[in-house]
C-alpha cells in the first residue's frame, strides 16, 4: 500500500495552505508562538468551522513580539499560595484578551504572505518569460528542441546552478524523464554523463542521440564549468549479449 503521508518538516504554512481550496476571506490565524517550533511544523493545525477556517501557526504573532510589560505586571504572580490560582486565572484572561485583540492583525499579515505565495506558484508554473525571452533573442537559443525548451526556464539561475553537479543531475532527470543518470570520470579533466535508457531500438537510439546533441551543447555551455571537458553517452547495461537481440555498438554492446 502506498504511503500517502508527506513530510512537511521545513515547509512554511503559506506553501501548504496555498495548495488547499480555502478562501482567504474565511481564514482566521492563531499565532501560537515560536516555542512550538521546537517540536512542531510551522503549520500546526487547521480547523474548519461553519464559516471560518482557523489556522494555528508555530510562529510569533504581534503579542509575542511586544514587551510583556504592556500586558502584565512584573510581580503579578508573586502572591500568597492561597491566592496563586486566582492570580494565574486573571493572567490567563488578560493573555486571552491580548491574543484576541492582535489576532486580526496576524491574520491580515498571513493573508499578505499567502498572496505572495500564490504569485510564486504562478511564477513557477509559467516560468520567467521576461528573462527567458531576452536570453533567447540574444543567445540565439534553439527553442525547437523540446529538452532545451524545458531547461531554458532555469537560465536566470544559471550562475547559481553552474557546477552544482548533484543538483544538475536531478534537473537532467526531470528534463529528460530519465530515472538514472550518473557521471563517470574518464580522465583527469574529462567527465562523462551516462544516461541510462533501456530497450531502445536502433532507430530510437539514433533519434534520441540526435535530439540530445544540441541539448547537451546548450547544457554544457550554460550550466557546466569551463575548466573540464564533458560529454554524454546513452547506455543500456542490462541487456544480455544475445545474437537475437537488437545489438547496437556503444549502447548495449561493448567490445
Amino acid at each position: 500500500m502506498t504511503d500517502l503521508n508527506i513530510n512537511t518538516i521545513g515547509i512554511n504554512a503559506e506553501t501548504l495552505v496555498s495548495l488547499l481550496d480555502i478562501r482567504e476571506d474565511d481564514i482566521n490565524v492563531r499565532a501560537k508562538g515560536v516555542f512550538f517550533r521546537n517540536y512542531s511544523n510551522d503549520l500546526m493545525k487547521i480547523e474548519n468551522n461553519e464559516d471560518k477556517t482557523t489556522i494555528a501557526l508555530a510562529r510569533d504573532g504581534i503579542f509575542h513580539l511586544l514587551p510583556q510589560g504592556l500586558y502584565f505586571k512584573e510581580n503579578q504572580l508573586k502572591v500568597r499560595p492561597s491566592e496563586f490560582e486566582d492570580a494565574h486565572s486573571k493572567l490567563k484572561k488578560v493573555k486571552k484578551k491580548a491574543l484576541s485583540f492582535f489576532q486580526p492583525f496576524d491574520t491580515e499579515y498571513f493573508k499578505l504572505t499567502l498572496e505572495f505565495e500564490h504569485k510564486l506558484n504562478d511564477f513557477a508554473k509559467t516560468g520567467n518569460n521576461i528573462f527567458s525571452s531576452f536570453l533567447e533573442e540574444n543567445a540565439k537559443i534553439d527553442t525547437k528542441n523540446r529538452y532545451i525548451s524545458k531547461l531554458k526556464k532555469m537560465l536566470p539561475f544559471a550562475s547559481q546552478l553552474r557546477g552544482n553537479l548533484p543538483l544538475l543531475i536531478d534537473i537532467l532527470k526531470n528534463t529528460l524523464s530519465i530515472e538514472k543518470i550518473e557521471i563517470k570520470k574518464i580522465k583527469h579533466f574529462h567527465l562523462r554523463f551516462i544516461i541510462h535508457k533501456e530497450g531502445l531500438t536502433k532507430e530510437e537510439y539514433l533519434d534520441m542521440d540526435k535530439e540530445l546533441q544540441p541539448f547537451f551543447d546548450f547544457f554544457r555551455h550554460w550550466y557546466l564549468p569551463v575548466e573540464q571537458y564533458y560529454d554524454y553517452r546513452i547506455k543500456d547495461y542490462k541487456q544480455p549479449f544475445k545474437l537475437e537481440n537488437s545489438l547496437i555498438l556503444d549502447y548495449n554492446t561493448h567490445l
